[in-house]
This record gives structure tokens, sequence and C-alpha cells, in this order.
């Protein structure tokens, strides 16, 4: 990096025909200017100017190095300038990681809408429920419900949405109704498999602590969408979060078990590689997912 800054100071020092009048440029010290251009020339091992107290005159390496130097720097402020234009304009290729279920029912109806705000990025959905490496699969937003355990990874909390334990009418006709959530081990759960702790389902007591349930099903699997027709077929109490199954429940499909408060609640979050050089497209997906949960 030194000796492109001594490339810079030398490249003008040609343009302007003189130290003087590359320094007056540069806001620089003439004697500065020198010491970059001297520096330079070291470093090559070459002489690159011809120096008198009348005139200033390139050198046959000089003038080599001078044409390359030049358009080597234009190509360097073109990048810059590129690369200001992403930071300020959102635009580019996205790749966002969600579970299926989330992108389903919560994302995809939105997404016309983040196409007719910004038009020049274009999304591909990586959907899969389990924790993936997003420096790996070169992912710059991910959706999840649960927090990274990579402690490099930026996290922006999207909101707190409370769990809820269903079954079918049909099922409840079968095998009765749990009256607490401890009689669930006596019941068939379908197990989620994605989750950290698939067989524990976390809930809260009357003094406001937190206790677990062992429990245990017929089916264990990781894709919401069959889960949820599995609990629709009387086959097992589902726990999902409850905006996954909000509409299933209006309708009658799926009936809650207990009062809400009993349950606990998921963290939805958005997780990026890294706070610093956010790309302009990345935060407008961040603050778009943030916005679809206000």
């Amino acid at each position: 990096m030194e000796q492109i800054s001594d490339a810079a100071v030398f490249v003008r020092v040609v343009e302007d025909g003189s130290f003087t009048a590359a320094a007056a440029s540069l806001n620089l010290s003439k004697g500065a200017v020198s010491k970059y251009v001297s520096r330079l020339e070291s470093a090559i091992g070459a002489r690159l100017l011809n120096r008198t107290t009348r005139s200033l005159t390139l050198t046959e390496a000089g003038t080599e190095f001078y044409a390359r130097a030049s358009r080597a720097l234009a190509e360097l402020r073109e990048a810059a300038e590129e690369a200001r234009e992403h930071a300020d304009n959102p635009r580019g290729h996205l790749r966002v990681a969600a579970p299926p279920f989330y992108a389903s029912e919560i994302l995809s109806p939105q997404l016309h809408e983040f196409h007719r705000r910004f038009p020049d990025i274009t999304v591909e959905l990586l959907l899969d429920n389990r924790l993936i490496d997003l420096i790996e699969k070169r992912v710059d937003v991910a959706v999840r419900m649960s927090a990274p355990e990579d402690s490099s990874l930026v996290m922006r909390k999207i909101a707190d949405i409370p769990l809820v334990e269903c079954a079918s009418p049909a099922y409840i006709e079968r095998h009765g109704k749990p009256r607490v959530p401890r009689e669930l081990s006596e019941h068939a759960c379908l197990i989620y498999t994605a989750s950290p702790r698939p067989h524990q389902w976390t809930f809260v007591g009357e003094d406001g602590q937190p206790y677990s349930v062992s429990v245990n099903g017929f089916f264990e699997l990781d894709d919401d969408h069959t889960m949820r027709q599995l609990a629709f077929d009387g086959l097992g109490i589902i726990r999902m979060p409850k905006l996954f199954l909000q509409d299933a429940i209006d309708r009658g499909c799926l009936l809650p078990l207990w009062p809400e408060g009993v349950s606990s609640k998921v963290t939805f979050a958005t997780l990026y590689p890294s706070r610093s050089g956010l790309p302009a497209k990345a935060r407008a997906f961040v603050d778009f997912v943030f916005e679809l949960h206000r």
C-alpha cells in the first residue's frame, strides 16, 4: 500500500510537471513529495526522473512506469467509485438463508414489495432449517430462530415470537387433551429435529421460571410443512411459533392446548457476517424484514 501512495505522488508530479505544482495539488510540502518519489525509486531500484533546477524529465524506466502506473491508478479510482455506488445504492445479488416455513408463510408474500423498492437487487433464497456457515456458503443475511453459535456473526433481533402447542380436534377426540404441559410426556408429540433440544420443550411456570418437559412421539422431522400436515391429520401434538399456526387456529384445524403465557418464546433474528461495511443490499433486506414484524 505504501508503494501505491508513492506511485500516486509520482504520477501527480509527472502530470503537474514539477515537484512544486504537485505539492500544491496534494497539499503536501515539496520535501514530502520528493521523499515519496525517492522512496519509490529506491523500492523499484531504478531512477524514474531526471531532476535539474530548471527541468524535470522522465527516464526510459520512468516513462514505462508512468504509463502503467497511471492506468492502474485510474482503475483503482474506478473500482472505488463502483464500490461507493454499491454502498449508497442497494443493488447486486443477495443470498438469503431462511427456514422454509418462514420463507413461504412470511417472507415470500412480501417479496413483491421488496422488489418494488429495490429493483436492482436480485435475491437468491437458500431454504434450510439447519444452521449453516454463512461465510462458507457466501450468505449475505440469514433469518434464524436461535442465537448464533459463531460469536463473530452480528445478530439483529426481529421479535420474540410466542410458541404454541396445538392438536387437531381428531387427535383430542382419540387421545384426550393434556391438562398441563407436564402431561405431554404421556402423549405423541411431533419432534422437530432442527431445534437445539428437540426432545425438551420449555415452558414458563406460575413463578415465572422456565422448566422443561421431556417429549417423544412417532414422528421426528426437520420440515415445518410436513410437520403441520401431520398435526392436521391427528398424528401428534405440534409445537411451532404461533405466527406459523395462526391461520390453522383461526380455521379450527388446530386447537391450542392452554392459554397464552404458559409456553416459552423463540427469538427471530437476522444474522450477517460483519457490521462494518455491511453492503447496502444486505442492509436494505435486514431493515425490510425488521419492518415486517412491526
